[in-house]
């Protein structure tokens, strides 16, 4: 499927494997930098980081608005000492990938899944 331009928004997530006595404080540090560049970038909508059971990866997800949004906040990850937090935290590992989002579903009061955003009318999932 390729996305088209009435996507939702952007989301951008970036997988780290780290020894396990690192995940707390690599999720802790990557918090305190998605506050900073949530400070410089009107265009970033939200942040989530993840830790695995297996205390072997952190996950973060960060959801822009648009692409173009995620570019042109390009210029505050430079600023970033991303190599610094790699080392600091050991990581063995960094995967990143992108996604538009078409569609989002959220469970309703009714109990059934709706489209979080986008159609004027909802959608029942199955």
């Amino acid at each position: 499927m390729v996305a088209t331009p009435h996507s939702l928004w952007f989301t951008q997530m970036i997988e780290y494997e780290v020894p396990a006595i690192r995940q707390q404080a690599l999720a802790e540090a990557l918090v305190l930098r998605a506050e900073e560049i949530a400070s410089r970038c009107d265009g970033l909508l939200g942040v989530s980081i993840q830790a695995s059971v297996d205390g072997s990866r952190v996950l973060q997800y960060l959801r822009w608005q648009s692409r173009q949004e995620w570019a042109a906040a390009a210029p505050c990850f430079v600023e970033e000492p991303f190599l610094d937090l790699l080392q600091r935290h050991q990581a063995r590992g960094v995967n990143f990938t992108a996604y538009q989002t078409l569609r989002s579903l959220v469970r309703g009061t009714d109990g059934g899944l709706h489209c979080e955003v986008g159609e004027p009318q909802a959608y029942q999932g199955a």
